[in-house]
């Protein structure tokens, strides 16, 4: 999928035939990817926490705060697969009720309705969203440039 987007292909992480095309491209033309590769974890026991590493170098650890019972956040490992610096998240929460979160920052979309993205809160390291992985504001910021299409994501125990 990075390299789908990264050459303006649908990034669907199908490989059809305009991306193998491209691929052989590359590969004949040596040409590598732009930038390096990401990986996110994220540890649900509590202290819950999120780890970035970037080209094998761990780039930010930082509280975290996924999903509440009756939301939890999927464990597994999904890729990235829509990145907005600036987003309006609305659904249902546990209870039936709706909700509408306008101005959500550095949002990376990995399954589903699932992200990592800022949410204010008093507190990080337990389990308050609705399935998304909440990071304080100045580590959301920071992580973004680091989550493009394609980057996985690992949640687990």
């Amino acid at each position: 999928m990075k390299f789908e987007s990264e050459n303006e292909l649908t990034a669907d992480g199908l490989p059809g035939a305009a991306v193998w095309r491209k691929l052989i491209e590359a590969a004949i033309g040596r040409k590598r990817l732009r930038s390096g590769y990401s990986y996110v974890y994220v540890h649900r026991e509590v202290p819950q926490t999120m780890t970035l590493w970037h080209d094998g170098r761990t780039i930010v650890r930082s509280p975290a705060n996924t999903g509440i019972s009756g939301a939890e956040t999927e464990a597994g490992t999904f890729p990235v697969f829509e990145h907005l610096p600036e987003t309006t998240m609305s659904g249902t929460n546990p209870d039936g009720s709706h909700y509408e979160d306008p101005g959500i920052k550095w949002v990376s979309y990995f399954n589903g309705g699932d992200a990592l993205h800022n949410f204010d809160r008093a507190s990080f390291g337990t389990p308050q969203s609705l399935g998304c992985v909440e990071l304080p504001l100045d580590t959301s910021a920071k992580i973004y440039p680091y989550t493009p299409i394609g980057t996985l994501v690992t949640i687990e125990s």
